[in-house]
């Protein structure tokens, strides 16, 4: 805005002319050094958080490889249960069909031992006692077989039958025992997998929290590199204006013709009668866009102040800093304007000058008195303007 008004600025005498034009090189200059400082810390952070974020897409790839490694353990993990659970199915089918053939099997050797009691008795009935007592002091139903055979008592048919049902009988037990053992592997593989899938799924569980929260870590400092992108960009618009600004106005103080129509013009004001006007609204609550004593805005307040006295200037701090004369830091006089930039490039804050460093303007606290080169103004000055002669 200021820029747009550069034909109103300079109204001076001819004997600070020199001395303005060399301060207003070293306000500009100074205000230039630490926005390219800012600039360069801006980079700089802004390359880090750069660096950063490819860490960190690193890190979340790695993280998304061995989630994706977890659930294809779990998947291949829930197809061995499956598959183990079903060879158990199949397996105890089997069991109980041995147990049934067990079963038939006893009931076939229980009538074996009928028939071979049976024969017995009809023995001893028969008085074949030297037969009955060799058997009588058989000590299992397995030695009784023996002596049995000894003594050739049972028959050719009894033995074949009797060796079908012990072949049967052995090979029933031998296939229960073997059936049951792998039943139990397999019971010990069902609990295995259980527990993998258990761990696997608790690994995935952590692999992802782990992957979210890299995701997060990842679109916040995308988000914050944005931000800084954003503040650089705006910086070197500022150091751009300003470049611009002190460019402009050097080339206006070579300008004789239009120093002398702007000294020609300069009105003429006293300094403590402005300045102890201005003291009469500390307190006044800032407003945005405020121009009266209900509510100041910083312009406004400038404004206001100096219509008082008949000294016309423009409205916002843009347009106030391309008028008047540039005074250097050194040559501040009471009631001389003073600028800052602040939250926009180029002169956003504008104050009154009224002696010994110190400032009265309209400020976020209302109308206050703040020293001009503090910790915080300090930083941020921009310039002064001399809008009036005494």
């Amino acid at each position: 805005m200021c820029l747009r008004r550069v034909s109103r600025i300079l109204c001076s005498a001819v004997a600070v002319l020199a001395m303005s034009f060399s301060a207003q090189k070293i306000a500009q200059a100074s205000s230039l050094t630490q926005e390219k400082t800012l600039l360069q810390e801006l980079q700089q952070q802004s390359n880090q958080t750069y660096q950063q974020i490819a860490k960190e897409k690193v890190k979340e790839t790695v993280l998304q490889n061995k989630l994706s490694e977890y659930k294809d353990s779990l998947q291949n993990v829930q197809q061995a249960i499956l598959l183990n659970q079903q060879q158990m199915k199949d397996l105890q089918t089997e069991l109980i069909s041995l147990q049934k053939q067990i079963h038939q099997n006893d009931i076939k050797l229980n009538t074996f031992k009928s028939d071979l009691y049976a024969r017995l008795r009809l023995m001893y009935e028969n008085g074949n006692v030297q037969y009955l007592s060799v058997l009588l002091h058989a000590t299992s139903f397995q030695d009784l077989l023996n002596r049995l055979h000894g003594l050739e008592v049972i028959s050719q048919e009894n033995h074949v039958l009797l060796q079908e049902v012990q072949t049967i009988e052995a090979r029933l037990a031998a296939q229960n025992v073997q059936k049951s053992q792998k039943l139990h592997q397999l019971v010990h593989k069902h609990d295995e997998l259980l527990t993998l899938q258990h761990t696997d799924a608790v690994l995935a569980a952590d692999e992802s929290t782990l992957l979210h929260q890299t995701q997060n870590q990842v679109q916040q400092e995308e988000q914050q590199r944005g931000l800084l992108e954003s503040q650089i960009h705006l910086t070197q618009s500022q150091i751009q204006q300003i470049e611009l600004q002190t460019e402009e106005a050097n080339l206006l103080m070579q300008n004789k013709s239009y120093i002398n129509t702007t000294i020609s013009n300069m009105p003429t004001g006293n300094a403590s009668a402005i300045i102890s006007f201005a003291e009469q609204f500390l307190g006044v609550p800032y407003v945005w866009g405020g121009t009266s004593p209900s509510g100041f805005d910083c312009s406004g307040f400038t404004q206001y102040v100096l219509a008082h006295f008949g000294i016309q200037i423009e409205r916002t701090s843009e347009e106030q800093f391309a008028e008047g004369i540039p005074v250097s830091e050194n040559n501040l006089q009471p009631g001389d304007l003073v600028f800052f930039s602040t939250y926009a490039p180029g002169a956003s804050h504008v104050g009154i000058y009224i002696g010994n460093g110190l400032m009265i303007d309209a400020q976020d606290m209302g109308v206050s008195i703040d020293s001009v080169f503090n910790s915080y103004w300090g930083p941020k000055y921009l310039g002064a303007r001399q809008m009036f002669k005494s």
